[in-house]
């Protein structure tokens, strides 16, 4: 046979049946096919067909012999496949598997969700919240489809004007229809618990009856009014009557503020101005009324018999800079205006009033000789006292109420409402003023929407996202806002409509319960409130650099912020405290204004010399000094609550020059302090060397870092460039209903994440889909307070292997969860597990030793039995080696899978939390007071990655080939019925407990095994449990000698796996550089009692010191020494374990920390929309406290 002829043989007839194509071509008779695992022979002998294509409509078998004596009708509980050729089962329908070859079974599965509710433009699917929302998402426009706009929804009542309203609005004594239809025609309006005006039979809110506002026209909300006694708050003062508080800091100011004037009394009198006469009692009085037979001061102390001497006609009168003038006390100097006396008391200098501890002006003081002059800065003007400035053109309050907007001009009093789509209230606006344009949110919408200030205009900026709070960047053209439950600050560019996926995550590391966001574009900066376990407001850049806390102390629940850019403060409210703060840009000068009239104050705005906020208890928009509090009024009082608030001007958002201007970024660019400009990329994104170009992420290297809450991938060609107290590049993904994770897996090739959640006592799995986890479903749930301590996901089979702290055995799940069995069941603490799947391996440590096995539980091997506290098992990329962490030594341990070359690397820290290895490059965790990320590629002892304040509880390390090769279990679950249980070269098909395999694969009902027997590995035969283990096979599988072989111990030859042996050593291997030949023989495997001698079979024994005998000189008399050794093993053993449990209840503390403030984040905005969408809120003592429900898990396990 020429070789053109083989070739195309070989092209014709593939490698498979290239030995029946041979014999065919030279004529002789065709010899019967063998056929691999997982194949059956042709009819004809000259070929071999897959099981899974047997009667799939197309044939495979040149005799067609495959497609022969097909079932044509199926039975009622199976599927038949289009071709009309093959049945499957009901349960493979949709499972996301085509069993038939014209995938018939995985057609028409769709079925609506509330994330996937319209299929539209035959590839994309929307949310069931952007259906008839008035927006056409849709290109085919069927979102906008069969939607009835003409009538409200049930429970709701139509105004007269078509708007609609809550039902319980109607006839309920307040107008919330525009035209106050809904109050028309009301037989008995009836205020129900609450007061009516006389006058005009207005509804009022308990807490506007005798609040010192006249709400009647009549006055009669404000008459026979008791003189009640009050409880003054932490930072007010009580007047005497104890009818009234006042703040702290008006106590003494020298103005009177209690209406009994107990506010001045007995307070220290302050010094009188030089051009002035300090009476006895503390008035001041003009130099010309002293002396001038008068009686001006109260204690007649400026008039008295000296006045009739001249003492400043005298020979020893000072000599005055300015004028001498007569007091009852003697000659006096005084000075001018302006002027101030030093200590000399004759001597004038000037007064610079500009630094006066209150400065006489609102913006720029200038001092002048004797005096000063106000300025103000561009675009304000100074007003008629010469003293405050006032901004040019008509500044306007913008506020929500309800679900509406409105306008209130601050010098016009004109007011303005914008009706939105919004059927819940609206929290909290922005707007930006170069697109005339007003942004809001709602917490129950997942979107950002914006109406045009002109009204003419909505639309959607964002898309697909749950939004706390917003702010808009007016100078770089972003729009940021936080995510509440994710615990992240997002930006998108304000040029175009875009959803959640394109944003870019500015911040997401430590952000327990984050509230409010400030944005300040002319400086770069940003900041934002934070209400978790120790309430804090932080500020960092706009691109997350630069990040610090600036206030954390007199704070219970900061929420709004606001800043004077121009007095360079910034001011919050607090609900628990009552209060409105302020504070400089930097933390410093902390002061709190806590009135009467702030029972609740929930958004703040700061303008020219005034403070505005807006109060959800009084239902009020009110303002007063910014500095003192004091001029206090109320500018709106709504029927319907009124929440965010802010000042719409121009020159507040005036224009500026943009630094992304000068970049030209491929994505998104973010201001910096400076403000600078910085590119950055969405997730799925990496930025390039250049600093502009963000490259999309194609089969590169990362890890996943665990956290209670939440797993983060950072990409590892950011290695090396980052080092400092950032994250690199990163993507951070919340998973949803996790609260307290403690180990992750995950599989690449169909994108799913396993999670242990302590808090639950289950292991979820959840889908990466668009960026983000979808749940799936829970594979392992345990019962009780049982969790999963250690667990590996083999991601061929998808088989779950797991150990639990109630049930430490070594337990396997299928990927379903429908089918579990235990392997090993004398293990006593296991702590971690590693698979290698295509070698059939698995590795798990237990106390202090380290052991491998077949992934069917055969075949055990002790490769070290002196590790301390081992934790995070990792194999190899190549499977030859293993990797563990000695948590309480901070040392990382390796071995040969064969238990040669154990080596060691210090990493010179006492903890190591976490370990992973990624293409001969280890990545371990420690944790301090900050989380370090370290790596060591072999160049280098180690290197820091970066520092970040995180609670780190899992690593993971994954690459383009690390989950690649396949295993006997790969095609159709190797045929089993139920676990497909991998080993080097072959396969054990594996039964659940009462069940038994009926012949090679399939499990049928069985019954177990009489008292004092078990059952080999086959689960069909029994043996007395005292065969086990006796060094003599008599199971048909001999499963009862599967026990632990000691590779330490010189037995002969050792086992051998299918791993390579002959793996050349990398630079990770020469960097384990410590070999044990420090510790000597005798001490390693005697232990002291004998000495290493060598064996005829090449192999080491120990021969034992007198008294001494065993294997390893073990055995001893009853002494002193045995009996410490004893007590020393049980104490190495106990520290272990306590070692162990002080880990672990770190890690949960940590956790049921985070649990609380997540079970708690949405605590004050649920109680928010309690308040603003029931009925009117009575005065209450002090804000809810939180709750943190019990969640029942059904256990299984």
């Amino acid at each position: 046979m020429d070789l053109l002829v083989f070739l195309n043989l070989l092209t014709l007839c593939g490698c498979g049946n290239l030995a029946v194509a041979l014999s065919a071509a030279d004529g002789s008779l065709p010899a019967p096919a063998k056929c691999p695992f997982g194949s059956f022979p042709c009819k004809d002998g000259r070929g071999c067909a897959l099981h899974s294509h047997f009667c799939d409509g197309d044939k495979d078998c040149k005799d067609g012999s495959d497609e022969v004596d097909c079932p044509v009708q199926c039975d009622a509980e199976q599927f038949q496949c289009a071709h009309g050729r093959k049945c499957i089962k009901l349960s493979e329908v949709c499972d996301g598997t085509a069993q038939c070859q014209d995938r018939s079974d995985e057609k028409n599965c769709w079925k609506p969700t509330d994330e996937c509710a319209v299929r539209c433009d035959n590839t994309r699917c929307i949310p069931s919240s952007f259906r008839c929302d008035g927006e056409r998402d849709c290109l085919d426009g069927t979102d906008e489809e069969d939607c009835d706009d003409g009538e409200c929804e049930s429970g709701e009542f139509q105004c007269a004007s078509g708007q609609c309203v809550s039902g319980s609005a109607h006839c309920d004594g307040h107008a919330d229809c525009h035209d106050r239809s809904d109050e028309k025609g009301c037989q008995s309006s009836g205020c129900p618990g609450q007061k009516r005006c006389s006058d005009t039979g207005r509804c009022l809110l308990p807490v506007w009856v005798c609040d010192g506002e006249e709400d009647c026209q009549d006055g009669s909300d404000e008459k026979d009014c008791p003189a009640a006694q009050v409880t003054c708050g932490e930072f007010q003062w009580t007047c005497a009557s104890k009818t009234q508080c006042i703040p702290i800091s008006w106590h003494c100011d020298r103005e009177v503020d209690c209406s009994d004037r107990s506010d001045e009394a007995g307070c220290a009198p302050a010094g009188c101005p030089s051009h002035q006469f300090q009476c006895g009692t503390g008035e001041c009085v003009d130099p010309a009324s002293v002396c001038n037979a008068s009686t001006d001061c109260v204690d007649g102390s400026d008039e008295g018999p000296a006045c009739h001497n001249d003492a400043c006609s005298s020979p020893g009168s000072p000599q005055c800079a300015f004028k001498c003038y007569n007091t009852p006390q003697g000659a006096r100097c005084s000075c001018n205006v302006g002027f101030e006396l030093l200590a000399d008391q004759v001597t004038c200098v000037d007064s610079n009033e500009c630094k006066a501890a209150e400065p006489p002006c609102s913006h720029i003081c200038m001092n002048t000789e004797g005096s000063y002059r106000c300025h103000c800065h561009p675009g304000y003007q100074l007003a008629a006292d010469d003293h405050g400035c006032e901004i040019t053109g008509e500044p306007l309050l913008l506020a929500s109420m309800q679900n509406e907007l409105l306008l209130h001009g601050l010098r016009r009093s004109s007011l303005d409402i914008h009706p939105t789509t919004s059927k819940k209230a609206i929290m909290w606006v922005d707007y930006d003023w170069r697109d005339q344009k007003i942004f809001w949110v709602n917490l129950e919408a997942d979107s950002i929407k914006w109406n045009s200030l002109d009204k003419r205009n909505k639309g959607t900026i964002v898309k697909g996202v749950k939004a706390d709070c917003l702010g808009v960047d007016w100078v770089g053209r972003n729009l940021y806002w936080i995510d509440g439950e994710r615990g992240e600050i997002h930006a998108v560019t304000l040029d175009t409509t875009t959803t959640a996926q394109n944003s870019i995550i500015v911040v997401d590391e430590d952000l327990e319960q984050p509230r409010f966001l400030l944005l300040m574009p002319e400086t770069g900066m940003m900041f934002w409130s934070d209400i978790g376990g120790e309430p804090r407001i932080e500020r960092a850049g706009m691109d997350g650099s630069e990040r610090r806390t600036v206030v954390w102390d007199k704070l219970s629940w900061p929420g709004s912020l606001a800043v004077d850019s121009l007095g360079g403060r910034i001011y919050w409210t607090d609900e628990k405290l009552r209060c409105i703060g302020s504070a400089t840009l930097d933390g410093q000068d902390i002061k709190l204004l806590q009135l009467t009239e702030t029972p609740r104050p929930f958004s703040v705005a700061v303008f020219e010399d005034m403070v505005y906020w807006s109060d959800t208890e009084r239902r009020t928009v009110q303002r007063a000094n910014k500095h003192t509090g004091k001029h206090r009024e109320t500018l709106l009082k709504q029927d319907r609550q009124v929440l965010g608030v802010r000042i719409v001007h121009k020159l507040l958002q005036e224009d500026a020059s943009n630094p992304c201007l000068q970049l030209r970024c491929s994505h998104l660019c973010l201001l910096a302090p400076g403000p600078r400009a910085v590119c950055r990329c969405p997730s799925g994104f990496l930025l390039d060397h250049d600093g502009l170009t963000c490259s999309q992420l194609e089969d590169s290297a990362f890890i996943y870092i665990l956290s209670p809450t939440s797993v983060t991938q950072v990409y590892l060609q950011s290695l090396g460039t980052v080092v400092g107290q950032n994250w690199p590049d990163h993507h951070v993904l919340a998973l949803p209903g996790i609260d307290e994770a403690t180990a992750l897996a995950y599989v690449q090739w169909n994108h799913s994440l396993y999670v242990a959640d302590a808090g639950r006592g289950s292991v979820e799995v959840f889908r990466l889909q668009e960026g983000n986890l979808q749940h799936s479903h829970a594979v392992v749930k345990l019962h009780g307070d049982d969790v999963v301590i250690a667990m590996a996901v083999d991601h061929i089979t998808l088989n779950l292997y797991w150990c639990s702290r109630e049930q430490p055995g070594l337990h396997v799940t299928s990927g379903s969860g429908a089918y579990t069995a235990v392997l090993l069941d004398d293990l006593t603490a296991p702590s971690a597990v590693a698979l290698h799947p295509p070698a059939g391996q698995i590795c798990f440590s237990d106390l202090a030793r380290v052991e491998c096995a077949y992934m069917d539980g055969r075949n055990r091997s002790l490769l070290w039995q002196k590790a301390q506290n081992p934790c995070s098992l990792t194999f190899s990329p190549d499977g030859s080696r293993l990797y563990w962490a000695n948590t309480g030594a901070g040392v990382i341990s390796s071995i040969g899978i064969d238990g040669s070359g154990y080596k060691e690397f210090e990493t010179g820290g006492r903890l190591i939390d976490a370990l992973a290895c990624s293409d001969s490059v280890l990545f371990w965790v420690t944790v301090n007071d900050t989380t370090k990320v370290w790596f060591s590629d072999g160049t280098l002892a180690k290197q820091l990655w970066f520092e970040v304040k995180a609670n780190i509880v899992d690593l993971k390390a994954y690459s383009k080939n690390v989950q690649e090769g396949s295993n006997l279990c790969s095609n159709r679950n190797g045929e089993c019925g139920h676990l497909c249980l991998a080993f080097p070269g072959g396969r054990t098909c594996r039964c659940v407990e009462g069940h038994h395999l009926a012949n090679e694969s399939h499990c049928v009902a069985g019954h177990p095994c009489p008292p004092d027997s078990k059952a080999c590995l086959d689960g069909q035969t029994c043996l007395p449990t005292i065969k086990f283990c006796d060094g003599h096979p008599d199971c048909p599988d001999h499963s009862d000698e599967n026990c632990t072989v000691d590779l330490l111990r010189p037995r002969g030859p050792r086992p051998s796996f299918s791993a390579p042996s002959s793996a050349v050593p990398t630079s990770l291997d020469d960097l384990l550089q410590r070999e044990l030949e420090a510790e000597s023989c005798d001490e390693r495997l005697c232990g002291g009692r004998g000495k290493c001698v060598s064996v005829p079979d090449g192999g080491t024994a120990c021969e034992c010191h007198s008294g001494f005998q065993g294997t390893f000189c073990e055995d001893g008399a009853p002494s002193v020494q045995p009996l410490i050794t004893y007590a020393g093993g049980a104490l190495a053993a106990v520290v272990v374990v306590a070692v162990a449990a002080l880990f672990v209840i770190r890690r949960r503390k940590a956790a049921g920390k985070r649990r609380e403030r997540v079970v708690t984040m949405a605590a004050p905005q649920t109680e928010m929309v309690a308040r603003v969408e029931g009925p009117p809120a009575q005065a209450s003592a002090s804000p809810p406290e939180a709750h943190s429900p019990e969640e029942p898990v059904s256990p299984e396990h």
